[in-house]
């Protein structure tokens, strides 16, 4: 689904450009980029421990919701480091130059 954010023509390019990228491997390997550099700059391990934290210390409580999980993990989730949130942009720009003509 487009970014609710984007204007319509970007909304309307999203989902061919996205099925294009599929088609042809360019969507695995911009996430196995994204995950090796995540991964690299220690960001899924610090992220998994906070998980587990928030599940061991809601283990006594009864439990806790997974609505109240995403809650308190999304504002974290999308705290990419700045370094690697422009190296995967640089990418997908590059890639999307490559495929349209910008106006």
């Amino acid at each position: 689904m487009p970014p609710a954010h984007k204007d319509g023509r970007a909304a309307a390019l999203y989902g061919p450009l996205r099925r294009r990228m599929i088609e042809n491997g360019d969507w695995d390997r911009i996430c196995s980029r994204l995950a090796r550099e995540l991964n690299e700059s220690g960001w899924i391990d610090r992220f998994k421990d906070r998980s587990k934290e928030m599940a061991r210390s809601a283990e006594g409580n009864g439990g806790v919701s997974v609505d109240s999980l995403l809650a308190e993990l999304l504002p974290q989730a999308e705290e990419i480091p700045v370094n690697t949130r422009q190296e995967i942009v640089s990418v997908i720009r590059k890639l999307l130059e490559r495929q349209i003509e910008f106006t």
